[in-house]
C-alpha cells in the first residue's frame, strides 16, 4: 500500500527546517516515508499546484509536449516573492518568475492563467499557461481596505483564490473581511473587479471550497475563517449576487486561540461532510452540511502540531486517505474515513515543517 505525494516546505530560518519540494511515497501501514526526488534551491515552498495541460512552456521560448504526468507549480514564500515551474519527476527548476507582489501563499488557475495571491501585498497576480513567462507577471490585481483584527488585517492580504467557470474567478481577502469576484479581461487584459462577498467583521477568510447546486448557475461556497474560527456558507445566484446563507459553525468550540486552516470534503461520508485543518487547537473539524443547517460533528486530534494542509488522496489500490501536513510538529498524519464519516488515525510520519500536500495522480 502506497500513497504517492508531493510535499511542501519551509525552508529558511524563522519559517522552517524543511528540504523545500519532494516526491514522496508513503505506506500508512508500515509507517514508512520515502523520499524520491528533493527540489534544490527553492526557497519556502508553502503551496503546490498541478496543471494536465498538454504543453509546457519554459524561459527563454523553447517548448516541450506535455505528458500525463502535466505540469507542477510551486510558490516562494518570500518578500521578493517568485513562482518556480518544477520538473514533476525530478522536481528540477524548470522556470521562475515573479510573484507580481510580496509573500505568496496559494496558486490556483482559471481560463488558461496560472493564479498568485500575494498575501503580503494583497495582490493576485495572473501567469500565461501557454506561453513563456516574461520578467514580471501578465497582470496584478488588488483592492484596497482593512479589517478591526489589526495585527491581521492592517490593510489587504489576499490568501486564495477559486476558479467560477472559465473566466472568472474569486478572492479570499484576509485582510479586508471580503471574497471579491473578478471577470478576466480578453487577450489578457487585466480582470474587472464585478462583485462579491462582504463577511462579518473579523471573519478573516483563508480558504474557499465551492459546491455546485444545480444547472441554473446556482454555486454555494465555502469560507474558511481564519480569524473567527468559523465556517461560513455564501451562495451565488445566476443573476451575480452573493448571500451568506444559514449561521457560521465554530469550529474549536471553547478554544481562545484557534486558526483554521484547508478545507476539503469528505469521501467517507456520501459527499456530505467536510473537514478543515484548525492549528491551536491542533485538531480536525469534521463539518455535516446540510441547506443551511451546518453543524459542527466532531473534533479530532490531528497528529502533529499546527495542521497547515490537507487533502484526500488515493492509494495504489485506490482506497482514500486523508493527509494532514502539520508544520510545528514535523508530521505527516493520514487518516483513513470511519464508517460514521468521522475521519479514522492510521499513521503519523516525521517530515521538516510540512506546508502543503499535493497527490501526485
Amino acid at each position: 500500500m502506497n500513497i504517492q505525494l508531493y510535499l511542501g516546505s519551509y525552508t529558511e530560518d524563522g519559517s522552517g527546517q524543511g528540504p523545500g519540494v519532494q516526491r514522496v511515497s508513503v505506506d500508512p501501514v508500515a509507517g514508512e516515508l520515502t523520499v524520491h526526488a528533493t527540489s534544490a534551491g527553492v526557497r519556502n515552498p508553502s503551496f503546490l499546484h498541478r496543471t494536465f495541460l498538454r504543453r509546457s512552456f519554459l524561459n527563454g521560448g523553447s517548448s516541450l509536449n506535455g505528458g500525463p504526468e502535466g505540469r507542477l507549480f510551486a510558490v516562494e514564500e518570500l518578500d521578493a516573492g517568485q513562482v518556480v515551474e518544477l520538473d514533476p519527476d525530478t522536481l528540477a527548476v524548470m522556470a521562475r518568475v515573479s510573484s507580481g507582489g510580496s509573500f505568496p501563499c496559494h496558486l490556483g488557475a482559471v481560463g488558461g492563467l496560472l493564479l498568485v495571491s500575494n498575501y503580503g501585498s494583497g495582490t493576485v497576480s495572473g501567469l500565461p499557461l501557454d506561453r513563456p513567462w516574461g520578467a514580471e507577471p501578465l497582470w496584478t490585481v488588488g483592492q484596497e481596505g482593512n479589517g478591526p483584527v489589526t495585527d491581521r488585517q492592517e490593510g489587504p492580504h489576499a490568501h486564495s483564490t477559486l476558479a467560477l467557470g472559465e473566466d472568472r474567478f474569486v478572492v479570499a481577502d484576509l485582510g479586508r473581511d471580503r471574497v471579491d469576484e473578478y471577470l478576466l479581461g480578453e487577450d489578457d487584459g487585466v480582470p474587472d473587479l464585478v462583485g462579491g462577498l462582504d463577511l462579518p467583521p473579523g471573519t478573516g477568510p483563508r480558504h474557499l471550497l465551492l459546491e455546485p447546486q444545480g444547472e441554473d448557475g446556482t454555486v454555494d461556497l465555502w469560507i474558511v475563517g481564519e480569524l473567527d474560527a468559523a465556517l461560513h456558507r455564501a451562495r451565488r445566484t445566476p443573476d451575480g449576487s452573493w448571500a451568506l446563507i444559514g449561521s457560521p459553525v465554530a469550529l474549536a468550540p471553547g478554544q481562545e486561540a484557534a486558526f483554521p486552516s484547508e478545507i476539503t470534503a469528505h469521501p467517507g461520508s456520501g459527499e456530505r461532510a467536510l473537514v478543515v485543518g484548525v492549528r491551536g487547537s491542533d485538531t480536525l473539524a469534521v463539518v455535516g452540511r446540510g441547506d443551511g443547517e451546518e453543524r459542527l460533528l466532531r473534533t479530532i486530534p490531528c497528529g502533529g502540531s499546527w495542521p497547515r494542509h490537507l487533502a484526500w488522496a488515493t492509494d495504489d489500490d485506490g482506497a482514500p486517505h486523508l493527509c494532514v501536513a502539520a508544520e510545528r510538529g514535523h508530521r505527516l498524519s493520514v487518516f483513513v474515513p470511519g464508517p460514521d464519516g468521522i475521519p479514522v488515525a492510521q499513521a503519523s510520519l516525521e517530515t521538516l515543517s510540512p506546508t502543503m500536500v499535493l497527490p501526485v495522480g
